[in-house]
């Protein structure tokens, strides 16, 4: 690695610094206005914004009308608690019919990594990843993405969007 590709790592991790900084100050700040306060040790995340933006799709050819589900193993789906900074593991699943696209699984897989990082609630997370599949698809005849997160304080969480609810 050259001196110049060493200061561009930097500066890159710079900027992911602050940018982290400026959300996590904010996400802070929103909490306070409802008089929450964080719990435990508390980290830096992420906005949503920095999730990856691109899912890649292939065409789908057939008129045969097949129901598609993509779920991942417990672990592989997780983002952070803005409130506690704690990760929420779960499981996503993705559910619908193709119109005229199916999803690339490696794209979607990065897809689902990208938010490790980022704090958000759980349901905001859901509506974010359906909004993102759903104008990924295009025209899936419907799409529903549903996310069972893992127990915390007693308390099961599962959020679920549903085009054909919209």
């Amino acid at each position: 690695m050259n001196s110049t590709e060493q200061i561009d790592i930097k500066e890159q991790l710079k900027d992911s610094y602050r940018q982290a900084l400026e959300h996590t100050s904010s996400a802070l700040d929103y909490m306070a206005e409802y008089g929450i306060k964080p719990d435990g040790k508390f980290g830096l995340f992420f906005a949503p914004s920095t999730r990856q933006q691109e899912i890649h799709i292939m065409p789908y050819k057939h008129t045969a009308k097949q129901v598609v589900v993509y779920e991942t193993e417990t672990g592989e789906f997780s983002a952070l608690c803005p409130f506690s900074g704690l990760p929420d593991f779960g499981t996503l699943r993705v559910e619908y019919i193709p119109g005229s696209h199916i999803l690339e699984l490696k794209s979607l897989k990065y897809y689902i990594l990208s938010w490790r990082n980022i704090g958000s609630a759980q349901e905001d997370i859901t509506a974010y990843i359906y909004e993102d599949l759903k104008k990924a698809l295009k025209d899936p005849a419907y799409l529903i993405v549903t996310t069972v997160y893992n127990v915390r304080g007693g308390i099961n969480t599962t959020c679920s969007v549903d085009s054909r609810a919209q």
